[in-house]
This record gives C-alpha cells, sequence and structure tokens, in this order.
C-alpha cells in the first residue's frame, strides 16, 4: 500500500512541489536537473517488480513526455512571453511564439526555443539579446492556452500563466458544477490519457503548478472525467460570470512586473 501511495503521489510528466523548491529562482517552474531526477525516480518504479503494472505503465509513459520535455523544451506555438528588458520600452511587451517555435522581438533576429524550459527562457533570452545590448536585464513569464472541459460551469479555452496552480485553471472555467469533486478530473495530450484521476487529485492536494504537472499547450482538463456537461447541468447562477471575470482580473494583474 506505501508503494502504491507513493506512485499515484507522482502524476504523469510532473515534479513535485517540494523538488521544484530547490534550485530554481521561481520555485514555481521547473529546472532541468529537477526534471532529470524525476525520470530517475521514475525509471526506478517502472523497472520495480513491487508495483502494479498499471503503475508501471503510468511510469513508463510518465519517462517519455519529461524526456521530450528536456529535448523539445516548454514552449509551443500560441504560448505568450511576458518580457520586461531594463530600460528598453520595445522589449516590455507581451510576444508569441510561432508556429517555428521561435519568437520575433523588435530589433533582434529571431530567437528560436526549441529545447528551452520555462525555467531557461530568461537566460536565453538574456543571452541572444546581449548581441545587441550590454548587459541586459530580462524578466520573464510564460502564458499558454489550456482546454478545461467537463463538469465546469464556464468551459473552454483558457490563456493560463505557467506558475497557476492547476486549482487556479478549474476555478477560470467558473468552478466546478455544484456536487461534482474537482479531484475527479484526468488529463488528456492528443487524445491519450496523461494523468490519471487519482494523479491529478495528489497534484491538486498539493498544490502544483501548471508548469509542474508539465502541461503544455492544448491540454485538456477533463473536470468529473466527461467531456462536458449534460445539457441540464449548466449553471443558471448569474453570480459566476462575476466571479470567472474576478479571477482572471487577479491574474491579469499578477501580469505586471
Amino acid at each position: 500500500m506505501a508503494h502504491l501511495l507513493v506512485a499515484l503521489s507522482s502524476s504523469v510528466g510532473s515534479i513535485p512541489a517540494a523538488a521544484a523548491q530547490q534550485g530554481s529562482s521561481d520555485a514555481r517552474v521547473t529546472t532541468r536537473p529537477q526534471i532529470d531526477s524525476a525520470i530517475v525516480e521514475a525509471e526506478r518504479i517502472a523497472s520495480s517488480p513491487g508495483y502494479s503494472a498499471r503503475i508501471r505503465d503510468l511510469k513508463r509513459r510518465e519517462i517519455a513526455l519529461l524526456q521530450s520535455r528536456l529535448t523539445e523544451g516548454d514552449l509551443k506555438p500560441g504560448d505568450q512571453i511576458i518580457l520586461s528588458v531594463q530600460g528598453e520600452k520595445e522589449l516590455n511587451d507581451t510576444f508569441t511564439v510561432s508556429a517555428g517555435r521561435y519568437v520575433t522581438l523588435p530589433g533582434v533576429a529571431d530567437v528560436s526555443l526549441r529545447g528551452v524550459l520555462r525555467s531557461e527562457l530568461a537566460d536565453h533570452l538574456a543571452g541572444e539579446l546581449r548581441r545587441y545590448l550590454k548587459d541586459p536585464i530580462v524578466h520573464v513569464r510564460t502564458t499558454l492556452r489550456l482546454s478545461v472541459l467537463g463538469m465546469v460551469n464556464k468551459p473552454g479555452f483558457f490563456q493560463m500563466p505557467s506558475e497557476a496552480t492547476i486549482g487556479d485553471v478549474i476555478m477560470v472555467a467558473g468552478g466546478p458544477v455544484g456536487g461534482v469533486d474537482p479531484a475527479k478530473t484526468r488529463v488528456q495530450r492528443g487524445g491519450a490519457e496523461i494523468m490519471s484521476p487519482e494523479a491529478f487529485s495528489a497534484a491538486l492536494a498539493e498544490g502544483r503548478t501548471v508548469d509542474q504537472t508539465s502541461l503544455q499547450a492544448g491540454d485538456e482538463i477533463l473536470v468529473g472525467g466527461s467531456r462536458r456537461p449534460s445539457r441540464g447541468n449548466w449553471p443558471m447562477n448569474v453570480g459566476i460570470p462575476l466571479v470567472t471575470g474576478l479571477v482572471g482580473f487577479i491574474f491579469l494583474i499578477r501580469q505586471v512586473f
């Protein structure tokens, strides 16, 4: 039983919140060494006969996702980079990652983002900008587009900060429909499940962020396990838009450096 609880507490493609507090300038995003450590732990579980076939299979999928993250990077087409460069007005703006996975900055050659983690982005951009500026001071934040479907009051697509918790993501979608346990949620990518309800529940309880769960643009968060609520479950409470708007406003305020 202890082995099972340990395995379920590590969601597919995720970095435990405690681990993400070490070795990063922002504890809400994960570093390359932390992902490497997560792969080693997942390999240990995947190769151990002490775990069920289901857990070992989940860990094998986790390894593939984490390895892909290391080689391909975190930034996907449509992601937004909120950039601040001290003393450079034109570079204090929000920029969108292109289909070729590069970002176009004013007066700067296109910057490739392949293989770059979110935790590495500020240093990566600073390195590119040093070709044009002397000792640039760079700050970045990123957002990505996620879909929240199933038993929520406002299903749809949302551009979310990578440091937002997965609980924040559900609340931006209006929160779960009355009586639905938000812990009963799974995550899909390209039609395949990458996070089971048990794993999502553990990540939700630990307050893990979008980055710590290795979510990427296009992932589907299915609250309640289903794709969309039945017609009879659509909310009639006029207060829901106000609450959702307030949550969105809070995230907007957080964008300011």
